[in-house]
């Protein structure tokens, strides 16, 4: 960052000088305005609010104390060092006591110059890290109704409508290092670095007021790292920080619920409604006391939050509705897993699946009877082979244990070695296959027999299984010597 300079001097050379023999960028400054006329820089000392002044006591108009006098006055006052000749020495002296930082005498030494900036960086860093703190304690401890306009002076971002986003990452889950190395490549300025106990932050200005990718330096820097970063959506200068931050924890963890992007964007309408069916299902099988059905909608929680692309938030909410609802425990279910942000999220757990764990849990304990009766793969084995020849898909075999259709899928191949689907699909070919070998049934008959409405559907089945058609297997078979 480039903490901003106003020069003011009434005799040119002297600007001219300091300009061209002193290298400011290299120092951490930016020259953003140079006059000889104190009236001039007056306004622009309440314009640009620069972060240091250097000036000449003596000029033709307002002198440099009355600029330090009026500036003084201001909410975020600079720094000043004040330029003098040696007999002028009692105006320095005035202007220490005032408040200015430093001064020099004329003619100005290069050496003197630099001097004097070095500890000018020094003293504006710890301004700029105390003020830091003091905003992260604002934020995150006191949660103080901050908006951006409070964080970005308003002249930062020139003309035009004036908007901000968040950039977040967990600490928790990346190198520390890593981190920073990649949130360094936001440019300076227009942006602030802030932080708490879990996460890291940049809420940058985006002069446009639309939602724009980071510079690809960012982009793939988080590539090289894999450090996974969460932005807010883009908001006025006018709105409280806070909900968009909270929007950045949100996006940040989105890898713990699904293949991760580098940068992944809030977006309010991905976010689960307290009238999607599954709060419909809990509430009905609450109200029928069938413990089962929610043990196993929770089973399938993950993939389900995953393939609708909800996010963590929507996850703990289910978490969280489920808990208030839940009796019959020695303690109750919410205030022993209840969580009121992702930050206590974050401090009890690792990732999404344990967190489904210790719910599931206490679901077992409201409901004694489940503990031990759960949905086997044997049990669902025993489903298809009562019913392979009546029109249902998987995911129908899914509704009748209410799971899941991913987790069903993946419970009966991690015990069976099998898919789901390709365990039905084999049923029906086997029976296919005995009434075409052992009965002169019509083939779309032999089709529906097998649990195929659709002819063609099942020809094809059968071709991909068998490598031939229906016909040709059973003609094939007619030619076998008995």
């Amino acid at each position: 960052m480039l903490y901003k300079v106003v020069l003011v001097d009434d005799e040119i050379w002297v600007l001219r000088g300091l300009l061209k023999t002193i290298p400011w960028k290299e120092l951490g400054f930016e020259v953003v305005c140079h006059t000889t006329d104190s009236e001039n820089a007056k306004e622009n000392i309440a314009l640009l609010k620069p972060d240091a002044v250097i000036t000449d006591i003596r000029m033709a108009s307002l002198t440099g104390l009355d600029l330090l006098e009026y500036a003084s006055g201001l909410e975020e006052r600079p720094e000043f060092i004040l330029i003098s000749a040696y007999e002028e020495f009692e105006y320095a002296h005035k202007a220490l006591k005032l408040g200015a930082f430093d001064y020099l005498i004329k003619p100005i030494k290069r050496t003197d110059m630099l001097y004097v900036l070095e500890k000018l960086r020094s003293i504006l860093d710890e301004k700029k890290t105390s003020l830091t703190r003091k905003l992260e304690q604002q934020i995150f401890e006191q949660h103080r109704e901050i908006c951006a306009e409070d964080l970005f002076p308003p002249g930062d971002m020139g003309h035009g409508e004036k908007t901000y986003q968040v950039f977040c990452c967990a600490k928790r889950y990346f190198d520390a290092d890593s981190m920073r190395n990649v949130f360094s490549h936001f440019p300076a300025d227009n942006t602030i670095l802030l932080e708490d106990s879990q996460f890291l932050y940049r809420i940058r200005g985006v002069a446009d007021g639309k939602e724009k990718e980071p510079a690809a330096e960012f982009r793939d820097a988080a590539a090289e790292y894999m450090v996974f970063t969460g932005a807010s959506s883009v908001f006025g200068g006018k709105d409280m920080v806070y909900t968009y931050i909270q929007q950045a924890r949100c996006a940040s963890l989105q890898f713990l619920i699904e293949a991760p992007e580098t940068i992944t964007y809030y977006r309010e309408e991905n976010r689960l409604s307290k009238k999607d069916s599954i709060y419909r299902t809990l509430q009905e099988a609450f109200s029928a006391g069938k413990g089962e059905i929610i043990f196993h909608l929770v089973q399938g929680l993950p993939e389900f939050t995953a393939k609708n692309h909800f996010t963590i938030l929507d996850l703990i909410g289910v978490g969280n509705y489920i808990c208030i609802n839940l009796t019959g425990q020695d303690e109750d279910a919410f205030q022993k897993m209840g969580l009121e942000s992702i930050r206590v999220f974050l401090e009890r757990y690792t990732n999404a699946e344990d967190y489904i764990q210790d719910l599931g849990n206490q679901i077992k304990a409201s409901f004694p009877d489940i503990a031990d009766g759960s949905v086997s793969a044997e049990d669902i084995r025993q489903y298809v082979d009562k019913h392979y020849m009546e029109k249902i898909l998987v995911g129908d075999i899914a509704g009748y244990f209410h799971m899941d259709l991913n987790y069903i899928s993946r419970l009966f191949k991690k015990k069976t070695g099998k898919n789901l689907k390709d365990y039905l699909t084999e049923k029906r070919m086997e029976k296919a296959l005995y009434l075409l070998a052992n009965t002169d049934l019509k083939i779309y008959e032999i089709s529906e027999a097998s649990g195929y409405m659709d002819y063609f559907y099942f020809t094809r089945v059968f071709r991909k299984f068998t490598g031939l058609t229906p016909s040709e297997w059973r003609e094939n078979r007619k030619d076998r010597p008995e």
